[in-house]
């Protein structure tokens, strides 16, 4: 399944019998969005933080700070504070801003305590990437969740 936000587009394919599987390698760089909303991206995570980064623990989902919300608080295996921005389709010079600002915000409130950003999507455009590098921050890439325990409206986003 395939979907364009502007102009509104959905392209659903479906196999009734299959002859042949193939594995093709993407030659244009069209971004690849996660099927299923954010707030399913980040209950996934959010049970899961392993998937972004071994040994992270969540500490705050949506947590409220002066810029807005926070998809998710966490620390790292040393005890870093981690801000981790989420993204459903390819991140922008936008996300990373946010992220930034989030960063900012979360270091003002714990003082000298080192605080990382981290924004895990499934892909991210150049810009964004040299943006994101020049300003400390990391990317995540996350193409598959894993399954969560909570009721699902879409089961295959989560297999």
């Amino acid at each position: 399944m395939a979907s364009r936000r502007i102009p509104q587009e959905l392209v659903r394919v479906v196999f009734l019998n299959v002859q042949v599987a193939q594995a093709l390698e993407r030659t244009e760089e069209a971004g690849f969005v996660l099927s299923g909303s954010e707030a399913q991206m980040q209950e996934a995570l959010a049970q899961h933080p392993e998937v972004i980064e071994p040994g992270l623990r969540v500490l705050n989902r949506e947590l409220l700070v002066a810029s807005g919300g926070i998809d998710l608080y966490a620390q790292d295996a040393q005890g870093r504070y981690v801000v981790v921005e989420l993204k459903r389709g390819r991140a922008t010079q936008d996300a990373v801003s946010q992220l930034a600002r989030y960063v900012l915000v979360v270091q003002g409130i714990v003082g000298g305590a080192v605080v990382r950003g981290i924004l895990a999507a499934p892909s991210i455009t150049g810009p964004a990437r040299a943006q994101l590098e020049a300003r400390g921050l990391e990317f995540r890439e996350v193409s598959a969740l894993p399954a969560v325990a909570a009721k699902q409206a879409q089961p295959s986003l989560f297999e």
